[in-house]
């Protein structure tokens, strides 16, 4: 199947899974691991419709952030996180997105990342650049230097890493949205200059390194070394210049 059929597939699937985010008016939340940790009915309604109709349409085995589990990546595998930001859902119904990505041996060949308030499609296939809503996203500029840059991160990141904190100074400032998919895809779209984080899962990040990429960003661990993203782990995603000029900063092992 090609990455043609696949968007012609998938991106009528997504904008179904994104009126279902919309129209929801009563949320049933859940804790997972922590109070800050949640889920709600709309992120598994999310995930059982879009699995059901994309395993159907295609065959491919699912990988999900709340109830799809695979054994392996061999093949094509879907990585879906239905709702990504989802305490922003709960708390303010703005700032999440949905994630989905298809890897072909572990690696990563279409995605999209839908912001849902914003009715934005960021789109990418592997070797076929990237778009939003169907427009190109034109390549970031490889010269535009730190300086210039706003860094999305967290607190956690800056209290762990001082070095980091110490480059933020030279930087335009720090932003933090609360949905690594989107926070990657703005990036991609030039309005961030990088994105760091030392923690994140596959579906977080699956369909959203892929944009970035074929968006002319870099995209590694924290230590400089291949991004693998069906492990979770750190993450430096930025403007060629604003990368490595951070990777020269941080100086650190983390995988």
């Amino acid at each position: 199947m090609s990455l043609k059929e696949i968007s012609e597939i998938a991106l009528p699937v997504l904008r179904h899974a994104r009126q279902i985010a919309l129209e929801a008016r009563e949320l049933e939340i859940s804790v997972k691991a922590n109070r800050n940790d949640l889920v709600t009915q709309v992120d598994r309604e999310i995930e059982n419709y879009v699995a059901k109709e994309l395993i159907a349409l295609t065959g491919y085995k699912m990988m999900g952030e709340e109830s799809h589990s695979v054994e392996d990546f061999r093949g094509r595998v879907w990585v879906l996180d239905p709702i990504d930001g989802t305490m922003n859902y709960v708390a303010t119904g703005r700032d999440y997105a949905i994630s989905l990505a298809l890897l072909e041996g572990g690696k990563p060949i279409w995605g999209c990342v839908v912001d849902v308030t914003k009715d934005l499609f960021y789109v990418a296939g592997l070797g076929q650049g990237a778009s939003c809503n169907g427009e190109p996203i034109w390549e970031v500029d490889s010269e535009r230097s730190f300086e210039d840059a706003i860094i999305i991160t967290d607190i956690k990141e800056i209290c762990a890493m001082p070095r980091l904190a110490n480059a933020l100074v030279h930087s335009r400032g720090h932003r933090r949205y609360g949905s690594a998919a989107l926070e990657i895809v703005e990036v991609a779209a030039g309005r961030a200059g990088a994105f760091v984080h030392m923690w994140v899962s596959p579906w977080d990040i699956a369909a959203a390194t892929l944009i970035c990429e074929e968006a002319g960003a870099s995209v590694t661990r924290l230590d400089g070394t291949r991004m693998d993203v069906c492990q979770k782990g750190s993450i430096l995603a930025g403007w060629p210049n604003v990368h490595q000029g951070l990777l020269k900063e941080l100086m650190i092992n983390a995988q």
